[in-house]
């Protein structure tokens, strides 16, 4: 049986975010009846695996699950390739379907993602490289079955070239949307707030948040809320569709996502340019750095530090760490590889045999976790704090091997998503796993796989 497993990474605004909704969002226990509970005897308590529904296997794109409160949302393509919706309102009510009439291609960005207001009407965005907005939004709240199609957030004619959606919460558990307008070589970024009262999008920041002056574009992590009570985010910028022209390590920090800063406090004018946004690493185009690898922790003193790849003087891919000293950064070359030079001067989506999946992390003994993967093998480099030396390296176990178990065709890739959010049951996380073909730069394949079965993962803690 094939052990070939792929993880994504979680972002820790989510996860924080999620405190803040429980506050913030009507009380879910209100629109579950004691009545629609399932009793002990009718769950699948012996192995705690669901199985949702066949997934679309022809190519990687990936599914979702968000949780809050005791709802849960799982969002996912189908058989069919059509953009589907799963909803419970506590773990032991049934699921409840909705098939949104959106359906998939070949291009593995084309992922759909899901939130929920203040008031629990639900929202959902996906399906889109640079095409026009795919926006739904729920006429009641909590019930998946309402959600109909919005034809844009700002206007028709603006929201065009729509890529990477993505839902967050603000301090006050409002929905805030994110996308790019535009493309690789010329993205814009815009941050979208959601009023309930009026059941309408105003654009933040006056304006977009990035700008690529139709040279280049921004590809970012964050904002992620940080120890220290501020939202952190990196980013890089790419001047062309080849992956080999990401540059410029680079960062920023808000106190409210409104008004934003330097890593020293002094404030930053959006929007955020190549020539005004504080560089971490000046990695030059074809330095080897890859736009979707990079991920934001924080060290003992709740400093930033970002760990990510790039090439050394021999041409080799090596994993680096970058820590805020002084007024400045400091990056360190945490590996030491040979052969290891990823192929990027190429456009769509790639598959690329190392990856920085999981974001560093200050371990128990106080020494510094940073986590890669190289060739399906999950590395960790043990750092020390002090000097950033790497002083061993070992291994690490990112999935549970009970999911691998549930592999049905080893000629295909499982992957594997934890869930967003905190769990009612916090003894107990949730996975999702699916089988498909990797990415293929977002072209047709001469053949389609059966589908797979999407399942869902209860797993003790």
């Amino acid at each position: 049986m094939s052990t070939k497993i792929m993880k994504a990474s979680k972002s820790g605004i989510q996860i924080a975010t999620a405190v803040l909704l429980s506050l913030c969002i009507a009380t879910p226990s209100a629109f579950a009846q004691p009545s629609d509970r399932l009793a002990d005897d009718q769950l699948n308590l012996a192995s705690e695996v669901e199985a949702i529904d066949f997934h679309w296997a022809g190519n990687r794109v990936w599914a979702q699950m968000i949780q809050r409160g005791e709802h849960q949302f799982i969002i996912y393509y189908d058989a069919s390739r059509q953009m589907s919706v799963a909803h419970r309102a506590h773990q032991r009510t049934p699921w409840r379907y909705h098939k949104l009439p959106s359906f998939l291609g070949w291009d593995s960005h084309n992922y759909a993602t899901v939130d929920v207001d203040e008031e629990g009407y639900i929202h959902v965005m996906g399906n889109m490289h640079n095409d026009r907005l795919v926006y739904f939004r729920s006429t009641e709240p909590w019930e998946v079955r309402s959600l109909r199609q919005v034809d844009y957030l700002i206007s028709r004619e603006r929201d065009v070239n729509v890529t990477y959606p993505n839902f967050m919460h603000d301090r006050d558990g409002r929905l805030i949307a994110i996308y790019r307008l535009g493309g690789s070589g010329n993205g814009r970024y815009y941050y979208h707030r959601y009023d309930t009262e009026s059941k309408t999008w105003a654009l933040m920041h006056d304006g977009q948040f990035f700008d690529g002056e139709d040279e280049r574009g921004a590809y970012y992590i964050g904002p992620e809320l940080g120890p220290d009570g501020k939202f952190h985010m990196v980013w890089v910028w790419r001047e062309t569709p080849s992956a080999a022209t990401n540059n410029n390590l680079s960062y920023v920090r808000s106190p409210d996502l409104e008004n934003w800063e330097d890593s020293n406090g002094n404030p930053v004018r959006l929007p955020l340019i190549r020539s005004t946004g504080e560089v971490v690493d000046p990695v030059p185009t074809f330095g080897g750095i890859l736009n979707g690898q990079k991920k934001l922790g924080f060290d003992a003193s709740n400093l930033p530090m970002i760990s990510y790849y790039k090439n050394d003087g021999n041409g080799d891919t090596q994993i680096m760490l970058a820590r805020k000293s002084g007024e400045g950064w400091s990056t360190h070359q945490i590996s030491d590889w040979t052969d290891s030079k990823q192929l990027l001067d190429r456009g769509g989506s790639l598959s690329v045999s190392i990856l920085v999946p999981e974001a560093p992390y200050v371990a128990e003994d106080g020494t510094i976790r940073v986590r890669a993967k190289r060739d399906g093998d999950e590395i960790e480099f043990v750092v020390d704090p002090e000097t950033t030396r790497t002083v061993r390296v070992g291994s690490y176990q990112s999935v549970p091997d009970i999911i691998g178990t549930f592999q049905d065709n080893d000629q295909l890739v499982q992957f594997v998503k934890k869930a967003e959010g905190i769990p009612e049951d916090s003894a107990y996380d949730f996975y999702l796993s699916w089988e498909a073909n990797p990415p293929a730069q977002d072209q047709a394949r001469g053949q389609i796989p059966q589908p797979s079965t999407l399942r869902l993962h209860k797993i003790p803690r």
